[in-house]
């Protein structure tokens, strides 16, 4: 676009100097000419890379999520394939249930038993109680099988929480979709172990819940930039398209710039440029941006508030971009 404007300018001398001769030909007034279109050239590139930058390096960026058991086990049956769409919950593995079985029929037989104890004690508080009446039993034998049947109680309260978990533990053994979305390098076969160690994640999970566009801009463009903000977008695999969207996030941070505890002292490069900000950017059209693989390159402009009549140098780029790319796509 820059070469453009100075051809453009170019075009502009040709036709005052040497055909309509309005300007008469010397070194002063070429000179002037030559200084008043730098000046000008400079300015406008100046109020388009600040109220209507392009980010060349955008992408589609999604959540994955590692999938890790919240039981162990042998895996039994893989339900997942490689980059099959999926709905939230539907099965992805299931691990030998046999063990969490065992420990579910193990809690009910204890709540059995302590109900059994739980009635013998209550007979023998209604028996000792009637007995005390008549003077034909002891306050102590009361006391003793009243402690008796709350025990029996507690028993059975703790036998419901521990067939609770285990009952949890039997459902855990089927491990679903966190969301809707996909898996990949799925390498999962029956007899594989797997652990609750969130460090041993068996496979990633790409959530296809969220569809939001990353670009990076300049950290003097990014002071105009505002929530809300249009954005335009070209996609290297959608030759001959634009997609419109909107600013949703501002990341003003910068990686070079953080601090971490440790036992040396930080060191500040001042030589380097300084770092890019990020911005998080949403697709108006959703069943596009759903539909779009997860890494898509491309192009976004973003409009800020400001220098409006510069808009339509990005906007005549992101066309340009959009139809060069069916020369550059494979």
């Amino acid at each position: 676009m820059i070469a453009f404007l100075t051809i453009c300018y170019s075009l502009l001398y040709v036709l005052l100097f040497k055909k309509l001769k309005i300007i008469p030909t010397n070194n002063g007034t070429i000179s002037a000419f030559v200084g008043v279109g730098i000046v000008i050239l400079g300015g406008i590139v100046f109020a388009w890379y600040t109220f209507a930058p392009i980010s060349q390096d955008a992408k589609l960026f999604r959540y994955t999520i590692p999938i890790v058991s919240n039981v162990r086990g042998l895996i039994e049956e893989v339900n997942v394939e490689p980059f099959k769409a999926m709905t939230k919950g539907e099965p992805l593995f299931r691990i030998n249930p046999s063990p969490y079985e065992f420990r579910v029929k193990q809690a009910q037989a204890s709540i059995k038993q302590f109900e059994a104890q739980r009635t013998l004690a209550s007979l023998q508080v209604e028996r000792a109680q009637n007995l005390l009446r008549t003077q034909a039993a002891a306050q102590v034998d009361l006391d003793r099988w009243t402690a008796e049947l709350e025990a029996a109680e507690a028993a059975i309260a703790n036998a419901e929480a521990q067939l609770g978990q285990a009952q949890w533990e039997l459902n855990e053994t089927t491990v679903r979709a966190p969301t809707d979305g996909y898996a990949v390098n799925v390498a999962l076969r029956p007899g594989v172990f797997v652990g609750t160690v969130g460090a041993g994640a068996v496979l990633p999970f790409i959530s296809t819940d969220s569809s939001q566009m990353v670009g990076s801009v300049s950290q003097s463009a990014v002071r105009h930039i505002r929530k809300g903000d249009a954005v335009e977008v070209t996609f290297a695999n959608r030759p001959g398209e634009v997609h419109p969207g909107t600013i949703v996030e501002i990341v003003q941070t910068s990686p070079s710039a953080q601090l971490s505890p440790s036992g040396s002292l930080s060191s500040v490069s001042t030589g380097a440029p300084p770092d890019r900000w990020f911005l998080r950017a949403t697709l108006d059209d959703e069943a596009l941006a759903d539909s779009l693989p997860q890494g898509v390159a491309g192009s976004m402009a973003v409009y800020t508030q400001r220098g409006k009549p510069v808009h339509i140098i990005s906007k005549v780029v992101m066309r340009m971009n959009a139809w060069l790319a069916f020369l550059t796509t494979p």
